[in-house]
């Protein structure tokens, strides 16, 4: 056996190329390990909740804001001024234009060429829900498909029905000095004043006199 045969084998170099790797990744190990520690020490967990919490905030979709209700009345006059003309306006600009069989059916057209839709205040409460509800299903950003269909297929159909029933009564003379003589106010010459008998079971109620 030569002298060479029996000294101490040589490691192979694959072998000694990953030992040294491997050395070099645990030095860096140490080096990331000693780096947390001190940001731990500054309160990082802390930070990167914050942090996630507001880019989670900023990629949310936002809600969609809200419509006014309209209430005609709390309105000061300079309000119902301007609730008024934007009101003609989605109903000479939209409601007429796009509708104008619902249009005609709800404010009366369908019988004359004069209306007196505008004396009857549960009328322009409907219209202002109507125009709502339009903006509801057509101007909202979060609107689909089937708001449009339900409001064509419900609230459209619903005001229509609410301005015949609100008009029934009214004969309006479009040829008369005064047009709107044959308006109706379905509470003309009626006793609406709460009766009598339940003012003072009321009364009794309030003064413990009579069990409820």
């Amino acid at each position: 056996m030569s002298e060479r045969s029996r000294g101490p084998a040589e490691q192979p170099r694959d072998v000694l190329a990953l030992w040294e790797r491997t050395r070099t990744l645990g030095q860096r190990l140490e080096q990331v390990d000693k780096r947390l520690d001190g940001l731990e020490e500054l309160g990082l967990p802390d930070v990167v909740a914050d942090l996630a919490l507001t880019v989670k905030k900023l990629t949310e979709k936002p809600e969609a804001q809200k419509a006014a209700v309209w209430n005609w009345a709390s309105f000061t006059p300079q309000q119902q001024a301007q609730a008024w003309e934007i009101l003609l306006d989605w109903m000479a600009d939209t409601f007429r234009v796009r509708y104008p069989r619902a249009f005609s059916e709800m404010l009366g057209y369908a019988k004359g060429p004069i209306s007196c839709w505008h004396l009857h205040e549960d009328m322009v409460e409907s219209l202002t829900g109507l125009m709502g509800s339009w903006h509801w299903a057509f101007s909202d950003p979060e609107s689909g498909p089937l708001r449009v269909a339900e409001w064509l297929d419900r609230w459209l159909p619903g005001a229509v029905r609410q301005g015949q029933f609100i008009l029934a009564s009214c004969k309006v003379q479009p040829d008369s000095a005064s047009p709107y003589t044959g308006h109706k106010n379905p509470l003309d010459n009626r006793r609406t004043d709460p009766p009598q008998d339940l003012l003072q079971q009321i009364h009794l109620l309030k003064t413990g006199e009579l069990a409820d």
